[in-house]
């Protein structure tokens, strides 16, 4: 274990120190309960059944029982005081884990696939809690019976016990070659059961589009296809096991024979007696026994160890933006975009944006307009500092937006998307994710206001009807106006609209226009639009195209010059 992996664990460990502390303790009582038996064994045949000493066996009986007692009832709670505290760190830890996930900047969910960071928040955790709690718990149990059987074997016959100190290299380097080993196998069947979870999570959140298009079979071939990639990791990592515990187990008991012969040879010439011989072969037995498990639970700590990088990778990789920055105490709304160039971090050739400088005022309403891939999207995920640029500068307010707290300048700017991501839950929490405060009639206006109220009082159970994930319990634009609902509950100085309508029938359209209508007025609106009779109210239209601004003026300005790309746009729609 390296020395960075060690100091992770051991800050782990320090939260539930009073829990450890008491299953020490008890791991303590156990071993010791277990390396007492073969005293009392030793006793019993030499003071009690060879001499035929029948007063002392039913106390020397009892003594065996209450050792027996003792370990029974010091191991149960051992094994309680360290795996309730393995919960509770990796409990902690998971805990962690989604909050420093969800920390991270977006760039990092786009290198990042959702299956990926599933299997490290499941898979992954449950491995290194089972380190943690049963695993550790087991091997210093093993590892204290070990040391405390070979010292009591070197009181019982020093001679027997230095011949015996001739296994130990073998154990040893077995131990750090197989160890090594262990650990990268462990690495590579976690990265593989991570690419099964990718698959199962792509699959499984698109699975209307698998099924119109008839893959369930391929999509399970690819499931199964990463399944025996993960199955042979796994044969590698478990053979490897097996091999270093048929090494540990061969010494093991490859000793115990030679005991047998060189002991009973000690017997027969008077220097051992019967009784030394079998509490020497019972300390044999628990070393070799602890030995064995300490080979089987080597290569589940090593897998632990694995899984512990793949999380601490992720609970210390810091985000790049941070809550430092001055707070907003209140925004006016102005944007401006001075020579701003982007390229996202995964192709960082490529320059989405190329030198875009406009400027919008407060309350204004702009449109951006152009071909799909054109950059109008990326704009959008600019304002709220989703990205970071390449060069230029964006001022929110005549100021530098790098200058505030990127949290707080989110608070003020509003987003409805193309496709509006609802949670689980029912349409009133819906609504209140922009503001957990707001009271039951802020949440009734603000449906009423998004012309949503009509068909959430349809519904028997009302604003605690339950959408369904992402919302599949409702239609298209019904969850387009509880997304408008929740951004009017935000009142937000800065408005994106990202293609709201889009996808829209032309009743529902016409509900959802009208909704924003409402939420436009006395806002800074930026509207991303295909549709481009829904911007002719525009106080600006910019046309984007190939990151680059190529014309800008009004809808009648734009409409009247027959050789802009807004006229084509306008002639392809319309025709």
């Amino acid at each position: 274990m390296d020395k960075l992996t060690w100091n992770r664990l051991s800050k782990l460990a320090l939260t539930e120190k009073v829990c450890l502390s008491w299953g020490l303790l008890f791991l303590i009582l156990s071993s010791g309960s277990t390396l007492i038996f073969p005293q009392l064994t030793r006793w019993l045949i030499d003071f009690v059944l060879t001499p035929k000493n029948y007063e002392l066996l039913l106390p020397a009986v009892i003594g065996i029982f209450c050792a027996f007692v003792l370990m029974g009832v010091a191991g149960s709670l051992r094994y309680f005081f360290f795996t309730l505290s393995g919960e509770r760190m990796v409990l902690n830890l998971r805990r962690e884990l989604y909050k420093k996930i969800l920390a991270q900047d977006i760039s990092f969910f786009d290198k990042n696939r959702t299956g990926d960071l599933m299997s490290r928040l499941s898979s992954d955790c449950t491995t290194l809690q089972n380190t943690v709690s049963v695993n550790v718990s087991m091997g210093l149990r093993n590892l204290a019976q070990v040391l405390g059987g070979f010292a009591f074997m070197f009181y019982t016959s020093w001679k027997l016990s230095s011949l015996m100190l001739l296994m130990i290299p073998p154990i040893a380097l077995s131990t750090l070659f197989f160890g090594k080993k262990i650990r990268v196998l462990s690495n590579d069947f976690q990265g593989s059961l991570a690419q099964a979870s990718v698959v199962a999570d792509e699959t499984i959140s698109g699975i209307r589009t698998v099924k119109s298009f008839v893959q369930e079979l391929n999509e399970v071939n690819r499931y199964n296809s990463r399944l025996e990639n993960a199955l042979d990791k796994a044969q590698k990592r478990v053979k490897t096991i097996a091999l270093f515990m048929t090494v540990a187990m061969l010494v093991g008991f490859g000793s115990i024979s030679f005991v047998f012969w060189y002991g009973g040879h000690q017997v027969v010439t008077g220097a051992l007696s019967i009784g030394d011989l079998t509490q020497f072969l019972l300390y044999l037995m628990i070393v070799a026994i602890g030995v064995g498990s300490l080979g089987g639970l080597w290569g589940d700590i090593m897998a632990g160890i694995g899984a512990s990088k793949r999380v601490f990778d992720i609970i210390e990789q810091r985000p790049f933006l941070n809550d430092s920055g001055k707070k907003i105490n209140d925004l006016l709304g102005s944007i401006e975009f001075k020579n701003v160039s982007f390229s996202y971090p995964m192709r960082t050739n490529v320059d989405v944006l190329k030198n875009i400088t406009f400027k919008i005022n407060p309350g204004e309403m702009v449109a951006l307009v152009g071909p799909s891939g054109s950059g109008k999207t990326t704009i959008g995920s600019l304002i709220p500092r989703f990205y970071e640029i390449n060069s230029g500068e964006i001022l929110i307010d005549g100021e530098n937006y790098k200058n505030y707290n990127p949290f707080s300048l989110r608070e003020y700017v509003g987003l409805v998307s193309q496709e509006p991501v609802l949670i689980s839950s029912t349409i009133k929490e819906n609504i209140c994710y922009s503001n957990s405060k707001a009271l039951d009639e802020e949440v009734y206006a603000a449906a009423k206001a998004a012309n949503a109220l009509e068909f959430i009082e349809s519904f028997p159970e009302g604003f605690n009807t339950l959408v369904g994930e992402k919302g599949i319990q409702l239609s298209g634009g019904q969850k387009q106006r509880i997304a408008i609902a929740r951004a009017l509950l935000k009142s937000p100085k800065i408005l994106i609209l990202d293609e709201a309508t889009s996808n829209l029938d032309t009743a529902s359209e016409s509900l959802v226009q009208e909704a924003l209508n409402r939420l436009m007025k006395g806002r800074t609106t930026l509207v991303i639009a295909h549709r481009l009779s829904t911007i002719k109210e525009a106080n600006k239209i910019f046309v984007i195209d190939k990151g680059e601004i190529v014309q800008t003026g009004t809808h009648e300005e734009l409409a009247s010059n027959h050789d802009g790309l807004y006229y084509h746009l306008l002639q392809r729609q319309f025709s």
